[in-house]
C-alpha cells in the first residue's frame, strides 16, 4: 500500500538529496540522452555530410528517423521500467493474466512488434513479376485458367498454391506475405511515432495548465477546445488534397501526432489538479524543489496511468486512420501499406474480387486483429494502472 501525508495517497517517493542544489543524474535518463545525442548526430551526418547511403544500400527516410526517436522514448518510458522494477512488472502482469483474452491481445501486439521491426529487414522488397501473378495461397487452389503460369501443382484442373509464396501474390506477382511484413511496418511507424509526440505534448500542455491554473489554464484549455472542434482525420484529409505535396508517412504520424492530443492533455491536466496540493506536493515545495521538480518527480509520473491508458486506447484509430488514408491514396507508401493491398485486392481491374480473394482478405484479417488487440491490451493497461488496485 503506498504511504500517506495528510491524507494524500504519496504514489512516489519524496526525493530531497539536492537540498543544496546538487542533483542525481538517473542512468536512465543520461542513457536516453546519449541515445537521443547520438541520434541527432547520425541524422546530421546523414541529411548534411553524406550524399549516398548512410550504410550499404540502406538510406532512412524521414519517417524512419522520426520512428528511430519513438523507440528511444518508448524503451526509456515503458521497456527499461518493467524490466528494472520487476515487481512492478508482477504486479501488473497478476491483474492481466486473470484475462485470457487480454494475454492473447497482448501475446499478438508482442509478436507484431517483433516481426514489424526485424522481419522487413529479412525478406526481400516486393517486385513485379507477371511470371507469377495471382498465385493462390499454399492452402487454397484456383481454377488453372485463371493463371498465365501455375507456380505449384496442378491436379483436377487447378493451381494450387506453392510454399514459396505461402500467401499467395497479387496481379502484378507481389507476394502478399512481403506486402504484408511491409505493411505491419508502415502501422507500427505511424502508430508508434504519433502515439509518442501525443504523449510528449499531452503531458506538457496538461500538466502545465493543471499546475500553475488561471490564465496558463484558460489559454491552453481554450486552445484544446478550438483543436476538437474539428476531427483531426477530417483536417488532415482537407490539407492533404488541397495543400500537402509530401503525403508521405512522416506527414502522416506528425500531423496527427501534433493535432489529436487535446483529449489526453485534458486527463493530464485533471490529474496533476487533483494532486497539485496533496501533502507531499507542499512537503516537496517547502523543501526547496522547484516547479519543474515538482511536475517531472511527483505530479507527471502520478498521472502516467492516464496517460498510458489514454494513449493505448488510440492505438486502434491511428492503425485504422493510416490503413484508411492509404486505402483512399491520400497517404503515400510506394505499394507497401496494409491499404494499398487491400485496394489492389478489391480492384476488378484484372480479375474479380472472388478469384483473388487472398490479396485483400489477409489485409482485411490482420487489420481485424491488430485493432481488436489493441483494444484488448488498452483494456488490459486500464486495469493493470488502476491505482485504486
Amino acid at each position: 500500500m503506498p504511504s500517506t501525508i495528510d491524507g494524500q495517497p504519496a504514489f512516489t517517493s519524496v526525493d530531497w538529496a539536492d537540498r543544496g542544489g546538487r542533483r542525481r543524474v538517473r542512468w536512465r535518463t543520461l542513457g536516453l540522452a546519449l541515445s537521443l545525442a547520438v541520434l541527432a548526430a547520425t541524422f546530421a551526418y546523414d541529411y548534411w555530410l553524406t550524399t549516398g547511403a548512410l550504410y550499404g544500400t540502406y538510406s532512412p527516410r524521414r519517417v524512419d528517423w522520426l520512428f528511430y526517436f519513438a523507440l528511444l522514448v518508448f524503451a526509456r518510458y515503458v521497456v527499461v521500467p518493467l524490466v528494472v522494477d520487476r515487481d512492478r512488472t508482477r504486479r501488473y502482469w497478476r491483474r492481466v493474466r486473470g484475462d485470457p483474452l487480454a494475454v492473447l491481445g497482448l501475446a499478438f501486439l508482442a509478436a507484431f512488434f517483433v516481426v514489424a521491426l526485424v522481419a522487413p529487414e529479412l525478406r526481400n522488397v516486393g517486385r513485379v513479376s507477371f511470371a507469377r501473378q495471382t498465385q493462390p495461397p499454399v492452402f487454397a487452389s484456383v481454377p488453372v485458367d485463371a493463371v498465365d503460369r501455375c507456380l505449384g501443382p496442378v491436379s483436377d484442373g487447378r493451381c494450387h498454391g506453392t510454399w514459396a509464396h505461402p500467401l499467395g501474390t497479387n496481379a502484378y506477382g507481389i507476394d502478399v506475405l512481403n506486402m504484408l511484413v511491409y505493411g505491419m511496418r508502415e502501422i507500427l511507424q505511424v502508430a508508434l511515432s504519433a502515439a509518442v509526440l501525443m504523449g510528449i505534448v499531452a503531458t506538457a500542455v496538461g500538466a502545465t495548465a493543471g499546475y500553475y491554473g488561471g490564465w496558463v489554464d484558460d489559454v491552453l484549455m481554450r486552445y484544446v477546445d478550438v483543436q476538437q472542434t474539428v476531427p483531426t482525420v477530417v483536417v488532415y484529409v482537407l490539407v492533404a488534397s488541397l495543400l500537402l505535396k509530401d503525403k508521405g508517412l512522416f506527414m502522416l504520424a506528425v500531423f496527427f501526432g501534433l493535432l489529436d492530443w487535446g483529449g489526453i492533455a485534458r486527463l493530464v491536466r485533471s490529474e496533476v489538479v487533483k494532486r497539485r496540493d496533496a501533502g507531499y506536493v507542499r512537503a516537496a515545495r517547502a523543501a526547496g524543489a522547484s516547479d519543474y521538480r515538482l511536475l517531472r518527480a511527483h505530479l507527471v509520473p502520478n498521472a502516467s496511468p492516464a496517460i498510458a491508458t489514454s494513449l493505448s486506447r488510440r492505438i486502434p484509430t491511428l492503425v485504422l486512420t493510416q490503413v484508411g488514408l492509404s486505402f483512399l491514396m491520400l497517404s503515400e507508401s510506394n505499394m507497401r501499406s496494409i491499404g494499398e493491398l487491400l485496394r489492389r485486392g478489391l480492384s476488378s481491374q484484372y480479375l474479380a474480387w472472388e478469384q483473388k480473394w487472398w490479396v485483400s482478405g489477409f489485409a482485411v484479417l490482420l487489420v481485424a486483429l491488430t485493432v481488436a488487440a489493441s483494444n484488448l491490451a488498452g483494456d488490459a493497461a486500464r486495469d493493470a494502472l488502476d491505482p485504486r488496485d
